[in-house]
């Protein structure tokens, strides 16, 4: 075939149309009794021709429901004193999202070869039979408030909330794998079911308030876990990172995430996990492995005497979940005669990791600073530039290793912020607000991660590639100066 563009005059001989066509309907109820109880509920059913063949309407029932004992009769009195509200809530929701528009066609793409252009089927091949990913979703929760009888300026109340949640996600649109013989690598299919759950806690606590002084405190507590439930024909789905060699593999039973590696061996006595031991008593006894101390993280690696190059294993392991075992933030709002006022905020994040690919590339081209620390092998110290170039070229040239691995757990000073309202200090007649406000943002961190950010991540516009330092550009710090004027 020829490019069409290249031809002296274009025209349309025939114009073919598919047309997309969707249609539903929505019924909604909400009912309440007295004060204290009430329940919304509801239907949708929608239609649409991205659905898979034949397929028929999708429905999503929705429903919430909330109890508040403390408006009750028998809530009344010493009871409400010390919890003046306290609300019971519950929810249940069912949502849907249509494959794209050409999902379920076939697609000609316009490739060269050579100086002539070809059509070709796209990769992966469209998928007729297509039907909608179906998400659900269950919370329950509590919100009260509770009074501490305090007759100072401290603590005079406590508010919280706690809510836990569990979604599913059912016939998800991913590419799987199928024989060369059908011409593609894959095909869209709903291919993967996926669930996660978590909790979620806030605490507000009016610390100190006065008649010049005020000062609030904010809490909040997260937690979350999400994992592959199933897999369409029982495969695992390695994904195609732009993140270089990075092993990301979607596996059934396992977290989001779950990335796999070569181990580095830490003892002669290490056995692979089929049971057979990586170093025979022969090995053992000729004195050429050796276990040394490792200059950059710690503990044991061993070494082989002659090359001076560590020893990497011959499988690839998973690493576990690197999304955070826990976040927290901590928000201080403090108002000092409603002309100066203080907000900093600090961001906990517990038992995230990051798999540092920058560093393992720079390991590749021997610029890391690492490289200069000494190492003690077979009693002989020094910067032994094989010992580092082998946690990248060992086991698997640019292969995943478990070296590479590493806590990105911080603590960082998010938002901090001060400002001072001159047209009260100096008593500016002309304006009833002169606010002069300084801020800053990511400002300070604390991190075990040797990378220049611990909160970084290569993909941000996938759902399962997590956990990836590639050249990631890291968050910026940020110095504002405002001024707030009002007449």
């Amino acid at each position: 075939p020829i490019n069409f563009t290249s031809t002296q005059t274009q025209a349309i001989y025939t114009d073919y149309r598919v047309p997309f066509v969707t249609y539903g309907f929505l019924v909604n109820q909400k009912f309440d009794y007295s004060n204290y109880l009430g329940l919304t509920a509801g239907v949708r059913s929608d239609y649409s021709s991205t659905f898979g063949a034949g397929s028929k309407p999708f429905t999503f029932p929705h429903a919430d429901l909330y109890l508040l004992p403390s408006q009750m009769d028998w809530w009344k009195g010493k009871l409400q004193d010390v919890v003046p509200f306290f609300k019971l809530r519950a929810a249940y929701g069912e949502a849907g999202i249509q494959p794209g528009p050409f999902d379920r066609y076939p697609v000609l793409n316009q490739q060269p070869i050579g100086s002539n252009v070809t059509y070709a089927f796209s990769n992966p091949t469209r998928n007729p039979n297509l039907n909608v990913e179906v998400s659900k979703e269950t919370e329950f929760g509590t919100d009260f408030t509770i009074n501490t009888g305090s007759n100072s300026s401290w603590l005079k109340s406590i508010n919280a909330s706690f809510t836990y949640w569990k979604r599913s996600s059912e016939n998800v649109i991913y590419s799987i794998a199928v024989p060369l013989s059908t011409g593609a690598s894959g095909i869209l299919d709903n291919a993967i079911d996926m669930s996660s759950h978590g909790t979620q806690f806030s605490l507000n606590m009016p610390i100190f308030s006065s008649k010049n002084l005020t000062w609030d405190f904010t809490t909040n507590y997260g937690t979350q876990v999400s994992m592959i439930d199933a897999i369409s024909g029982g495969a695992t789905i390695p994904l195609t990172s732009a993140a270089g060699s990075t092993n990301v593999v979607l596996v059934a039973g396992k977290p989001i995430g779950q990335i796999y590696a070569y181990p580095v061996v830490r003892s002669l006595d290490q056995k692979r996990t089929d049971g057979t031991a990586y170093f025979t008593d022969a090995m053992k006894a000729s004195g050429r492995y050796v276990v040394v101390k490792d200059p950059v993280y710690g503990g044991n690696v061993v070494v082989d005497t002659l090359t001076k190059g560590a020893m990497i294993g011959s499988e690839q392991l998973p690493l576990g979940d690197p999304s955070p075992k826990f976040n927290m933030s901590f928000i201080n709002n403090i108002t000092y005669k409603d002309f100066i006022n203080l907000n900093f905020q600090f961001d906990w994040i517990n038992g995230s990791h990051l798999y540092n690919q920058t560093k393992e590339w720079m390991y590749r081209d021997g610029i890391h600073h690492d490289y200069d620390n000494p190492v003690t092998i077979d009693g002989q110290t020094a910067a032994y530039t094989a010992f580092y170039r082998s946690m990248y070229a060992g086991g698997a040239a640019n292969g995943t290793k478990n070296y590479f691995y590493e806590d990105a757990s911080f603590v960082r000073l998010r938002n901090v912020s001060i400002g001072v309202d001159l047209a009260k200090i100096a008593k500016m007649k002309a304006f009833s607000r002169f606010q002069l406000v300084l801020s800053g943002r990511n400002l300070v961190t604390f991190t075990p991660y040797s990378g220049m950010d611990p909160e970084v991540n290569y993909s941000t516009n996938s759902a399962f590639d997590r956990g990836l330092d590639h050249n990631t550009i890291p968050n910026t710090k940020q110095y504002t100066i405002g001024l707030n004027v009002g007449f």
